[in-house]
């Protein structure tokens, strides 16, 4: 008895003084952020913007690791199948997780099977097109398509981005096909608008942080933003409501995730941090620059809120014949 009680505390004493190293030490080497795109889409900027902070927060190297291919397909694996320690986590984001799992019906994981920490950002549609381009709503370019169709040219980065599903929706209430336009896959959305900006494509449907730089630049125009009012980095270009398409509402966001069965203490500290960002003057005041949107929710409620995005896009999807 006496030896047993002996052993009890024993072992009470030591998890005292030699609590889990996960809890106390994390991280302890350098963290990697991977992206299912290439460098300088809205996923990747994000990421470098929580990177940045958070290594500084922390004292560790937070690695930014762009793993394109396969619409996101290939980093997302690679994440949700690391080892569970905290050490590899992914920028998710809407194409790497909702729109995914609408559109595509054999993938190599089971996409709920992650664990969603926090999302940080929410990224707003702009449709856009090249700045000398004679369309100047989007009402004119709907009726030019209407009577060329298939000619205009429009971008996407990869088959469940933001465009892929933001773009059908403009036809859809438009009352267009869904074959109207001829579609250009690029590895990463500033791919697309660069190639906007270029000529090479005519229209694109591409977020906030892409967009904008360009059209500040008057290098491509904005003709709407699908956003509830006009956002402080671009105040000329007009909401979809204001230009009466009140039914556009596909928007990017971006937060971070890891693979299932994360130690609680990995996701409070992140989520934590992640918090302490949201409300760091110098980390808004960072996010603004690179027109970002802050807009916070913790784990349960991001899980939940890419549970919503799913059943919102899955009808889309099949009746646009993508999900496969």
């Amino acid at each position: 008895m006496k030896k047993t009680l002996w052993m009890f505390c024993f072992l009470s004493l030591s998890l005292t003084l030699f609590p889990d190293p996960v809890q106390s030490a994390y991280p302890t080497k350098p963290v990697e952020i991977v992206i299912g795109f290439g460098p300088g889409g809205a996923a990747d900027v994000a990421a470098r913007l929580v990177a940045g902070y958070v290594s500084k927060k922390w004292g560790q190297p937070i690695n930014v690791i762009n793993m394109p291919g396969a619409s996101g397909i290939i980093g997302t694996r690679h994440v949700l199948s690391a080892k569970p320690d905290g050490y590899t986590l992914m920028m998710d984001n809407h194409a790497v997780s909702a729109m995914l799992a609408a559109s595509q019906m054999d993938l190599p994981f089971k996409w709920e099977n992650r664990t969603t920490i926090g999302r940080v950002t929410v990224d707003p549609v702009f449709y856009t097109v090249k700045e000398d381009s004679p369309w100047k709503s989007l009402k004119e370019v709907a009726e030019y398509i209407r009577k060329n169709p298939k000619i205009v040219r429009w971008g996407i980065a990869g088959v469940t981005a933001v465009g892929a599903f933001a773009m059908p929706q403009f036809l859809e209430v438009n009352n267009l096909p869904f074959d109207s336009l001829n579609k250009v896959v690029f590895k990463s959305g500033a791919e697309v608008i660069t190639a906007l900006a270029g000529g090479h494509i005519d229209f694109a449907a591409q977020q906030y942080s892409e967009s904008s730089a360009l059209i500040l630049g008057k290098k491509i125009r904005g003709l709407a933003v699908v956003n509830p009012e006009r956002l402080p980095g671009t105040p000329d270009v007009p909401t979809a409501k204001e230009v009466g398409y009140p039914e556009l509402n596909v928007y990017g966001w971006q937060g971070i995730s890891g693979p299932p069965n994360l130690p609680k203490e990995v996701v409070e500290k992140w989520d934590q941090t992640l918090q302490e960002a949201c409300k760091d003057p110098a980390f808004l005041e960072q996010a603004a620059k690179i027109f970002k949107v802050i807009a916070y929710l913790g784990p349960k409620e991001f899980w939940e809120f890419m549970q919503d995005e799913y059943k919102r896009y899955l009808p889309l999807a099949i009746k646009m014949g993508m999900r496969k």
